[in-house]
């Protein structure tokens, strides 16, 4: 049969268990709770990044689907242009000069029985070269479109849950520490104060 002091170090001891599996209780509580407000302020979080990014999307929407297309085939209708330029151009110093034909007329004597009777228009055909004239080209290279820039995010902040569950953590082991701290103590004092024990010398 127990004595008293021994009663009294079982109770201490279970008590000390008790404490314990109250604690990690109260330990895994607080750590839920911390996950619930960790999930609800980064539910907010997200909400307030989808909302400011509308804006954004919206002229993202505008620039792939109208801006962009318009501006590509501008661009083709535009290269087609300087191709066609660049063509005329090549035929241009390949063959510089355009081939025509004119006509000159002389005035030559005209003689008779009694010497020169007057004068005559002789026509004769010749040939001269023009040079080309070197068109100008006035068109003027369309301007892309600006390409929309999505607003600065700024990243979750966690810290302060980080730093609740690490002071959580930190004080449950703390308290953990104590208690077992104190039931070794007690079997300590068991061992070494026998009487403690109801032992007799």
């Amino acid at each position: 049969m127990a004595t008293l002091p021994q009663f009294k170090q079982r109770q201490i001891a279970r008590r000390s268990t008790s404490d314990i599996e109250r604690l990690a209780k109260q330990y895994k509580s607080s750590v839920d709770a911390l996950t619930g407000e960790y999930q609800t302020a980064f539910t907010g979080y997200q909400a307030g990044v989808a909302e400011k990014m509308k804006p954004f999307e919206a002229q993202m929407t505008t620039y792939k689907e109208s801006l962009l297309p318009t501006y590509e085939a501008q661009k083709a209708a535009y290269q087609k242009s300087l191709d066609d330029y660049n063509k005329l151009l090549a035929d241009i110093e390949a063959n510089p000069v355009t081939e025509a034909t004119g006509v000159k007329e002389t005035k030559v004597p005209r003689w008779g029985l009694f010497g020169l009777a007057g004068y005559e228009t002789k026509r004769e055909n010749f040939t001269y070269y023009v040079p080309k004239e070197i068109p100008k080209f006035t068109e003027t290279a369309p301007t892309p479109p600006e390409t929309p820039t999505a607003p600065t995010i700024e990243e979750f902040d966690s810290s302060q849950f980080a730093a609740k569950k690490g002071e959580a953590e930190s004080t449950f082991k703390r308290e953990v520490g104590e208690r077992r701290a104190a039931k070794l103590g007690a079997v300590s004092r068991k061992v070494t104060r026998p009487l403690l024990s109801g032992a007799q010398s």
